[in-house]
């Protein structure tokens, strides 16, 4: 009996010291993870801030560019302006060697022709006639003061495809006889009433009796790139010039014996000025005058 009563209080001790041992590899552990806790914290800090930097880093260096592109940028508006600028006086410098002129009717009328000399306008066309229906009511009036204020003068009459060349032809001669002017008869062809191969050849039908009708003012054709090259090659045998509707001087010389240059330019200062559309005599203030008394002759 106090055998076996020795033996429990033994099992009894080792199951106490095995909690005990437990309790403590529990309390070691832990104290070992807390331990380990503040340098993984620490780690991934780090890593954060890494991290982070890099984030930074490419910030700067995407700002960096993005300033660069800017001054380039920047560089190439200034350089654009620049030639811009450059063109601008270089044409203005070139208008010096041209006579300058326009066109007027009455649905832009202007009267003070002698202001417009003032201003170194040296000719002026008016319109006359548009197909065979419609004659301007103050291309008569217009183009004798303004030839009497010592303007070059000349008439210009609209291209309708709708209406046969001889009809247009007769209907321009009865409203406008003689009282041509100084200049070559314009025939504005615009960009919508060249549509087939009919209305080009309607149209070298208008231009071929025209210049029969007045051979010493000649005939020219007012129109833009596009229609020039539609019309060119089919028109070659009237050995034609051409009155060039651009917004440059490029077109100056060769078949352009006058160019658009300005669809709305500035005529006069201050308070006498306005716009009109602006074109250049490909030649002199002399070159312009020779014609001129060339065609009165």
């Amino acid at each position: 009996m106090q055998k076996k009563r020795g033996r429990t209080k033994k099992n009894f001790l080792d199951y106490i010291f095995f909690i005990l041992l437990a309790f403590g590899l529990v309390w070691t552990f832990t104290l070992w993870t807390t331990a380990k806790a503040p340098a993984r914290k620490s780690a991934a800090a780090s890593s954060a801030k890494n991290i982070s930097q890099k984030i930074t880093d490419k910030q700067d260096k995407a700002k960096k560019k993005s300033s660069d592109k800017k001054a380039h940028s920047s560089s190439s508006a200034n350089s654009v302006s620049s030639i811009s600028s450059s063109n601008s006086q270089a044409s203005k410098a070139n208008l010096k060697k041209y006579a300058l002129g326009t066109t007027l009717s009455s649905d832009q009328p202007y009267t003070d022709y002698s202001y417009l000399k003032s201003q170194n306008i040296r000719f002026v066309y008016f319109r006359s006639t548009t197909g065979n229906s419609s004659f301007d009511n103050l291309f008569l009036t217009s183009i004798k003061s303004a030839k009497d204020a010592g303007l070059s003068v000349g008439s210009m009459t609209i291209y309708d495809p709708s209406i046969t060349a001889y009809s247009a032809y007769l209907y321009f001669v009865r409203k406008v006889g003689k009282k041509v002017g100084n200049l070559p008869i314009a025939v504005y062809v615009t960009d919508d009433s060249i549509t087939d191969d009919n209305s080009i050849t309607n149209l070298l039908g208008l231009l071929q009796d025209l210049k029969e009708y007045y051979p010493n003012n000649s005939v020219i054709v007012r129109c833009d790139k596009t229609v020039y090259d539609e019309v060119h090659a089919k028109l070659a045998s009237l050995n034609l010039k051409y009155w060039l509707i651009e917004n440059n001087l490029d077109g100056l010389g060769s078949e352009n014996q006058f160019v658009q240059y300005n669809a709305n330019g500035k005529v006069g200062s201050g308070m006498r000025s306005f716009r009109l559309p602006l074109s250049v005599f490909d030649g002199s203030k002399a070159d312009l005058k020779k014609l001129s008394e060339g065609i009165e002759k």
